[in-house]
């Protein structure tokens, strides 16, 4: 027999949730097209941010890149930042437009890139 998941969260976890809830997440979605045969360094290029960069990103609560099923060379990063500030800080920090700039390199356009604020749920 499997393991047996609970699906009661801690006090802690409750507490997590609902400052989560509470904070006026700002979020980014960028969206680009990768050079034919680019794909797997865009990958690599996100996962080498996650391990260098993202414990040192002040603000930053998470974020995930998609890929296009129907357009495979299509991406969408998303990055969720506590607020608008925090998402500057990164915008401004010269190690990540270093990493910005090895992006650009490896896609067609430059990334479109909207600012979203979380309306639901508070």
């Amino acid at each position: 027999m499997g393991a047996r998941v609970s699906s009661v969260a801690s006090g802690k976890e409750l507490a997590f949730l609902a400052e989560q809830r509470s904070a006026e997440m700002f979020v980014t979605v960028s969206i680009y097209r990768a050079k034919a045969g680019e794909e797997d360094a865009i990958i690599a290029l996100h996962e080498d941010w996650q391990s260098n960069q993202q414990a040192k990103t002040q603000g930053y609560l998470s974020g995930e890149l998609l890929r296009n099923t129907q357009a495979p060379r299509e991406f969408v990063a998303i990055m969720h930042f506590e607020n608008r500030a925090f998402a500057q800080a990164l915008a401004n920090d010269p190690e990540r437009n270093a990493w910005y700039r090895r992006l650009v390199s490896l896609v067609e356009n430059v990334p479109a890139l909207t600012e979203y604020i979380r309306e639901w749920p508070q």
